[in-house]
């Protein structure tokens, strides 16, 4: 006998089921792909929802400052004026 194997043609059912292996393979790779590329986007996506949660806060930490601030400038303005114009004022 020969060491040789036999070469045989696979049966038309077989090779309908590698046919199908394949298809599911290829379909399986493609949605892991797009799977990888959705996690990725989120991933940028929260970090950049994070940032604006940050700037936000900072902002709604600056708001009662920068407005007392304001108030404070307008009070000091007007005790300024008020100043000035009872010592341009003769008094009797």
């Amino acid at each position: 006998m020969s060491d040789t194997p036999i070469q045989r043609k696979p049966s038309p059912k077989l090779d309908c089921a590698l046919a199908a292996h394949e298809r599911r393979a290829r379909l399986i790779a493609q949605l892991r792909e797009q799977a990888v590329a959705t996690a990725s986007d989120l991933a940028t996506q929260r970090k950049a929802i994070t940032a604006v949660t940050i700037k936000d806060g900072l902002r709604r930490k600056a708001e009662p400052w920068l407005g007392a601030s304001i108030f404070l400038l307008a009070l000091g303005g007007i005790v300024a004026v008020g100043c000035l114009l009872s010592a341009a004022v003769p008094w009797r």
